[in-house]
Formats: structure tokens, C-alpha cells, sequence
């Protein structure tokens, strides 16, 4: 009996490491929905996948990458679902980035907001989050020349957009 009361070291479970990147899911999530409420719901919906469906992870290295695919198919999903029941007319929040002040901030989330989704995915993924153009089309479940259209298109739209302003 007293041999059940020692405590082992298990080795990190799927739990403890999404809670390590909560704040990088929580972050590209608002920029993808446009909306702090979708995007809190997304996270949750990315973690509750995650849980399921943590067997499916092969390499613990490649975390980060898994859940933002996971993240950013919800994502859109979740904005073309909703897009055909109300109007979507997300509310601004502060966007935490470094450098611009807060009236580009707002004005990017703007011009963000009129993206297409997918664009709008693909845009902050590649060049918010940092991913290459592979990880991009891996992450949204799109080729890698739809992912290079989306963010050609999604860059000149927001050229565009914020030159007008």
C-alpha cells in the first residue's frame, strides 16, 4: 500500500503542452475571426481536436505547426458557417503586435476584416505567424499555389486597402 503513494514523473501530457501555446493559437485566432469572442471559441474548439485526436501527433516537435492547421481549418470553417446564418460584422479589438501604433492596427484589422477568409487565413499565418508557404497550404488544407494566389491577392488587396486610408 505505501508503495502506491509514491509519486511518478510522467513525461509532459498533450494538456501541459497546449497550454504552451495557447497565447500563439489565441493570437492568430483573433487575427483569422476578427472577433475576440470566435476566436476564444476556436482555441477551445482547437484544444478539445487536439485532445481527441493527440495519438495522431507523430512528432511532439512539430506541436505548434499541428494545432495551427487544426486551428486555422476551425477557423475558417466557423466564419463561412456563420457568414451564411448573420451578418458578420466583428468588433475591434487591440491587436498585440509590436511597432505600429495603435490607429495601423486598427486599420490592418480592418482591412483584414474584408479579406476573404482563406485569404485572410493564409495572409496571417504566412506573414503574421511567420509560416513558409508549405506550411501555410499544410495548416489551411490547401495546395501550395492556392496558398501563393491567396497570398498574392490578399497583399495586394491590403496594399491596396491601407494606401486608400
Amino acid at each position: 500500500m505505501v508503495e502506491s503513494c509514491v509519486a511518478t514523473v510522467a513525461p509532459p501530457t498533450i494538456d501541459v503542452l497546449l497550454a504552451d501555446h495557447g497565447s500563439v493559437l489565441l493570437s492568430a485566432a483573433r487575427l483569422i475571426c476578427l472577433d475576440e469572442h470566435e476566436a476564444q471559441d476556436v482555441v477551445q474548439t482547437t484544444f478539445e481536436i487536439a485532445l481527441r485526436r493527440g495519438h495522431t501527433l507523430r512528432d511532439r516537435s512539430s506541436l505548434r505547426a499541428w494545432l495551427l492547421a487544426i486551428e486555422a481549418r476551425e477557423a475558417t470553417r466557423r466564419i463561412r458557417r456563420l457568414r451564411g446564418l448573420i451578418p458578420f460584422h466583428p468588433a475591434i479589438h487591440d491587436v498585440p503586435m509590436g511597432g505600429p501604433g495603435l490607429e495601423d492596427r486598427v486599420a490592418l484589422r480592418e482591412s483584414l476584416r474584408r479579406l476573404p477568409p482563406g485569404a485572410r487565413a493564409a495572409v496571417v499565418l504566412h506573414y503574421l505567424v511567420g509560416y513558409s508557404v508549405r506550411e501555410t497550404a499544410l495548416a489551411v488544407g490547401v495546395s501550395e499555389n492556392t496558398i501563393k494566389t491567396q497570398l498574392r491577392r490578399g497583399l495586394a488587396r491590403l496594399r491596396e486597402d491601407l494606401l486608400d486610408e
